[in-house]
């Protein structure tokens, strides 16, 4: 079976005039069917809001947290400062925002993990392991295949079982009416069984819960989704 070497995969945005050609790791990929049609989405790496190619103080101030989702056409940038404004992305076609957009994902050969006993022997031997995740709409009319490195793994040894922490990745929205770019939530993801996933997403959420009267937001990884799932584990050397 193929999965996508993370470690060696990226999305290259290059700029106006070609002043920057930002190279930056796959997080993440998404294979999102709806209506028949099956289209790829991948989520990049996060860096921090930077003053490019600037002689010092690169760091802005105050600095937000940013990543991106792309798909062949289109883009999303996804921005998490303080205080946290959902709505503080940019998404559209990469034409309008990109001089181009460059995809490189390096896919290479990996086995199932058939049992809870192969993913321990797996995990123990330091192989690096690829997750699955299917999951499905309540009316079956769309369905997202999430693949992820995972980059932690808990495994016990005699009896054989383990549990998988990772992320971020993409967890498509199925009950948004959103173009499907702009549907995505971050999250984590953790399961140990099969048949079911559970995520836990970024949302909003007061800054200070005990200030009823303040309106400052954070974003924070808080809000919990147990779903229906396909898990699959792959390992490869």
């Amino acid at each position: 079976m193929q999965v996508c070497d993370f470690a060696r995969s990226f999305v290259t945005f290059v700029t106006c005039d070609r002043a920057n050609n930002a190279r930056i790791q796959v997080e993440a990929r998404c294979e999102l069917t709806a209506d028949g049609a099956t289209e790829e989405f991948l989520l990049v790496a996060s860096c921090k809001s930077e003053d490019t190619f600037a002689e010092q103080n690169l760091f802005y101030v105050p600095n937000y947290d940013f990543c991106g989702i792309f798909s062949r056409d289109e883009f999303r940038l996804h921005r998490v400062g303080l205080p946290y404004d959902p709505d503080a992305m940019d998404a559209g076609a990469i034409p309008d925002r990109f001089q181009e957009v460059n995809i490189a994902l390096t896919i290479v050969e990996a086995e199932l993990c058939q049992d809870v006993a192969a993913v321990v022997a797996a995990t123990l031997a330091n192989r690096m392991l690829i997750g699955r995740t299917e999951v499905w709409s309540a009316d079956g009319n769309k369905r997202a295949t999430i693949e992820y490195p995972i980059k932690t793994m808990n495994a016990h040894e005699q009896p054989p079982y383990f549990q998988v922490d990772t992320g971020p990745i993409l967890l498509p929205d199925f009950l948004s009416d959103r173009p499907p770019i702009q549907a995505f939530d971050l999250a984590f993801v953790a399961w140990n069984v099969p048949g079911w996933a559970e995520f836990v997403i970024q949302q909003a959420i007061p800054a200070n819960p005990d200030d009823p009267g303040s309106s400052a937001l954070v974003g924070h990884y808080s809000a919990v989704r147990l779903m229906d799932a396909d898990n699959q584990i792959l390992a490869y050397d």
